[in-house]
């Protein structure tokens, strides 16, 4: 039987589902852990329009904060702050103690410091002139 390596410029996500789906199986088998779990919290207005939003993902013991946006109309009210804390609160509450996250130099590494968050890696050259910083957290739960 012979192989060959074949780059694919426009993947289907078929294809890209099927190797997702044995880096999960091999996951559970190593870890016991099965696929991330997702997890979001809104901030929503009188009308359910989406004007904020935190994005994660449980898995393990820990959650990964994927995206943060809050529309540029409800920026610097601290709504990020209370949406990144009410995710973490959740996490925290179900043994997921450990938050981490990546930004760009040109995104929010300074709210990500004042939230408790602290760099423990760096990709510098990431975009011209940019670098990647991956930040981590020790949550609590809740009444600890």
């Amino acid at each position: 039987m012979s192989t060959k390596i074949l780059l694919d410029e426009y993947p289907t996500p078929e294809d890209l589902q099927a190797v997702l789906d044995n880096i999960r199986q091999f996951n559970l088998d190593m870890s016991g852990y099965g696929r991330p779990r997702s997890i979001a919290s809104y901030l929503r207005d009188e009308d359910g329009r989406i004007l904020g939003c935190v994005k994660g993902e449980l898995w393990g013991q820990s959650v990964h904060i994927g995206a943060v946006w809050v529309a540029d109309s409800h920026r610097g009210k601290g709504y990020g702050s209370d949406l990144m804390r009410e995710l973490e609160n959740y996490a925290a509450s179900r043994g997921h103690l450990l938050a981490y996250v990546e930004t760009t130099s040109f995104q929010a590494r300074p709210f990500y410091e004042k939230l408790g968050y602290s760099v423990f890696g760096e990709l510098a050259g990431i975009a011209d002139g940019h670098t990647l910083f991956f930040l981590r957290k020790d949550l609590r739960a809740p009444g600890s």
